[in-house]
């Protein structure tokens, strides 16, 4: 599977349209459209407002799997998660990254989004 197929199955499952979903997020329907339709693809940020809105975690986004497959082996929040502590986190594979919520901080988090994206895509 790819993030435009689990964004549209997770989508439907959660029973919203792709207007709902886009106003829900602060994007436009064509962003929502063209990250569903696999011509881009989302940030680590947005899977992860993604995540919390469709009540899914981030691997089920990025997942190769089924959603329904999905075993939640990744686990991601931002600064206002109360899992965060204040910081951006990625968890995963025995592997805890916290950084800090400024712009260099979203860099690295959104660079290690996209690592996981091409790792698993590749």
């Amino acid at each position: 599977m790819s993030i435009s197929n689990n964004l549209r199955i997770l989508r439907k499952k959660a029973g919203l349209t792709q207007i709902e979903l886009a106003e829900k997020l602060g994007v436009s329907i064509a962003t929502l459209r063209r990250w569903e339709a696999g011509e881009t693809a989302p940030n680590g940020t947005r899977i992860i407002e993604l995540a919390n809105l469709l009540e899914v975690s981030p691997d089920e986004i990025v997942s190769e799997r089924e959603p329904s497959e999905h075993q939640g082996r990744i686990s991601m929040a931002l600064p206002n998660d109360e899992r965060s502590n204040g910081m951006l986190v990625f968890e995963g594979e025995g592997t805890r990254i916290e950084l800090p919520p400024t712009e260099k901080g979203y860099e690295l988090f959104n660079r290690l989004v996209d690592n996981l994206i091409n790792r698993k895509n590749s």
